[in-house]
Order: C-alpha cells, then structure tokens, then sequence
C-alpha cells in the first residue's frame, strides 16, 4: 500500500471577483495600466453599489486618462448605468464608447465586442459583491442607505448674531 503526503496549497483559494479583475488586466494587454487607477477605483465602488461616486470616478478618468482609459471609462460608465437600471442612458452612450475605442485602438468596436467589455465590468462587480457578503443586484445596499427614523426633536436653525 503505497500513500502520498498532503501537499500543501502553496495559493490560497482566491475570491471569484480577484480573478475576475485579474482576467480584465490580462485580456487588456500588460506594460501600462490599461484601465487607470480612476477606473479601477470606479470598478471597486461599483462593486460596493456606491453608483454616483462610480459615475464621478469615470468621469475623472474621461478628463484626464489616456486614450485606453477614456475607452474603459466610457464601457465601465455604461455598465454602472446598467446596473442602476438605466439601460437607456447606458445605450446612449455606445457612439462615444465607439469614438473612443477607435481613438485607443485605431479600428471599429464591434457590437459583440461592446457588450463584452461592459458586461466583463458587471460581471467583476457582481463577484466582488456577492464575495463582500452584499447581494448581486445592490437590494441590501439600497436598504442600508435608505434614511431611517430620527431621534429627538429637529435641530432649531441658528440665530443671526447681529439680532436684526
């Protein structure tokens, strides 16, 4: 009877959503950060359901990234507004996701290629969620951000001190 040693796990299981943005980094090509520390903090608040500072991050990177990260930018803005539900304005935004694309990497984006990077950022989002505990879809998000009762009387507005 023969038996073998355990071999120890020399990596410890990663989180779906690890890999996930390990697999965005590799597909966009190594050297320079392909998606921008803008985007890459857009993509983290994203993934905590934290929309209009997600908005704000990819409007950071719009103004001031490179030609690849206004790219990333663009993609991951319409994802953002996917997840909030407004596909409408998420559609809207294609011809300039187009522009910018063509401006990074000197051809036509494909309708197939669109959807996939957009989707690739819902998709990290979502692991990264359901990894923190939160729920796909932000449900438990919107009910820890909804207002809830005060205590105690409302605070008086203060006084002029000239008295007038």
């Amino acid at each position: 009877m023969h038996t073998h040693a355990r071999i120890p796990r020399l990596f410890p299981r990663l989180p779906q959503g690890v890999c996930l943005l390990a697999a965005l980094a590799l597909l966009a090509g190594c050297g320079e950060d392909p998606m921008g520390p803008d985007n890459r903090l857009a993509l983290l608040a994203l993934s905590k359901c934290r929309h209009t500072q997600a908005l704000q991050l990819t409007d950071n990177a719009i103004a001031r990234g490179n030609a690849h990260n206004v790219h990333s930018a663009w993609a991951l803005k319409a994802a953002i507004l996917r997840d909030m539900g407004e596909r409408q304005d998420a559609e809207a935004l294609y011809p300039r996701i187009a522009a910018a694309w063509e401006a990074a990497k000197g051809r036509t984006l494909t309708a197939a290629r669109r959807e996939r990077d957009i989707g690739l950022f819902l998709d990290a989002a979502k692991a990264q969620r359901v990894s923190l505990g939160l729920s796909e879809d932000c449900a438990d998000a919107i009910k820890a951000s909804a207002p809830g009762p005060t205590a105690g009387p409302a605070p008086s507005p203060p006084q002029d001190p000239s008295g007038d």
